[in-house]
C-alpha cells in the first residue's frame, strides 16, 4: 500500500477518522472510551492542538482538530499508540487495534467549520444508534449545547462564534441548526480532492504552495491527483500572454529559451502529463524535457523574480 500524504503546517485544520482492523471494535466498554478521552486530555496538553469536535463510535472515532504548531503526524502517533497499548493490555492482546494509518483530510476552516461540526455529531443518529444527538453520550455535542459540566476538552469557542456573540444563544442555534441536519443528507466530503483536502479551489491553491518543496520525481500519488489538470496549450498561451510572445517564439527551440523552460517546466507540474507528451508538444526528446524542468527547478530556491513569476503564472492557470 502506497503511503498516504501527510500535509502539515501551522494552523492547519483537519477532519480525522481511524478505524478498527477489518471493521473491528475499538472500544468494548464505555471504560474504554473514558480512557480515549482522557487520552486525548493529556496529548492537547503536551501537544497544544485544538479540539473542535469529536465522535466515538464502537469501531471507529472522528476528530476535529487544527494545529497551531505542524504536528499532526506526532499527535496522532501519541494518541493510537497509547491507545492500543492500553487496550493490549486491559484485553490481553497483540497484533494491530487500527486498520492502518490515521485518515487525516484537511480542510478549509472558515467553509466547513459548521459542516463537519455538524456531521460529527449526527454520526450515532446516522448509524441508528440513537434518534438525536443528545441521546448519545460519546461525542462532544452536549458541550455545545451546555448539557455537559466538564466540557473543557472540546474548544467550542470558534464554532458557536457562527451563531452569536452571545453564547446562551449561540448554544440555542447551534443545536437548531444541528437538529436541521437530521433532515438533510449531509455529504460534506463529495468536493474533497484526491482523498486529502477539502475547500475552494483558492484554498487548494494555497495547501499546494507548502507542497511545492516536494521534487516531481519524488511525488506521491495524492500529490499527482492534486495537480491540476491544465492542457498543455492552455499553459502555452497563458506564458505567451504574460510574456509578450507568440505561441511560435516558445514552441520553436533555441529561441526564448527562458520562457520557453518555464512553459516546460509548468507543462510538467501542472498538466498530469509524462514527459514524452510534454517533449512531443514541444517538439523535443524525453532527455531533453527532463533536462528544461530540472534546470527551472535548480534556480527557483535561488532566484526570487523566477519563484514570483512562476507562481503568478500557476495562480493565473489555477484560478482561470
Amino acid at each position: 500500500m502506497a503511503r498516504q500524504l501527510r500535509i502539515e503546517f501551522e494552523g492547519a485544520f483537519y477532519h480525522i477518522t481511524s478505524r478498527g482492523n477489518l471493521r473491528d471494535r475499538i472500544f468494548f466498554d464505555d471504560k474504554d472510551k473514558e480512557i480515549f478521552l482522557d487520552i486525548l486530555k493529556r496529548t492537547k496538553e503536551r501537544y497544544g492542538y485544538l479540539l473542535h469536535a469529536y465522535a466515538l463510535m464502537d469501531n471507529h472515532y472522528h476528530l476535529l482538530i487544527e494545529t497551531p504548531k505542524a504536528n499532526i503526524s506526532q499527535i496522532m502517533q501519541n494518541i493510537n499508540t497509547s491507545y492500543t497499548v492500553y487496550t493490549n493490555r486491559k484485553y490481553q492482546r497483540s497484533g494491530h487495534l487500527f486498520q492502518g494509518r490515521f485518515k487525516g483530510i484537511i480542510v478549509d476552516k472558515d467553509e466547513y467549520l459548521m459542516t463537519l461540526s455538524r456531521y460529527i455529531h449526527l454520526n450515532s443518529v446516522r448509524a441508528r444508534i440513537a434518534q438525536v444527538p443528545e441521546d448519545y453520550r460519546w461525542t462532544s455535542y452536549r458541550a455545545y449545547t451546555g448539557d455537559l459540566i466538564k466540557g473543557s476538552l472540546v474548544d467550542t469557542a470558534d464554532t458557536l462564534s457562527y451563531f452569536s456573540d452571545k453564547k446562551s444563544e449561540a448554544k440555542k442555534k447551534y443545536k437548531a441548526y444541528v437538529r436541521e441536519g437530521m433532515s438533510i443528507e449531509g455529504r460534506p466530503f463529495k468536493d474533497m480532492e484526491a482523498g486529502i483536502i477539502l475547500g475552494s479551489r483558492k484554498f487548494k491553491a494555497r495547501v499546494m504552495k507548502y507542497l511545492d518543496k516536494i521534487k516531481v520525481s519524488e511525488e506521491l500519488p495524492q500529490i499527482k491527483r492534486l495537480r491540476e489538470q491544465v492542457p498543455i496549450d492552455r499553459i502555452l498561451k497563458t506564458c505567451c500572454s504574460y510574456y509578450g510572445k507568440n505561441e511560435e517564439d516558445l514552441l520553436k527551440r533555441g529561441k526564448d529559451k527562458r520562457e520557453r523552460q518555464i512553459a516546460i517546466y509548468l507543462s510538467k507540474i501542472l498538466s498530469g502529463k509524462k514527459n514524452i507528451e510534454i517533449g512531443s508538444f514541444f517538439s523535443i526528446k524525453g532527455p531533453a524535457t527532463s533536462g528544461a524542468i530540472k534546470a527551472i527547478e535548480g534556480r527557483l530556491d535561488k532566484e526570487k523574480k523566477l519563484k514570483k513569476e512562476i507562481e503568478g503564472l500557476k495562480e493565473r492557470l489555477i484560478n482561470e
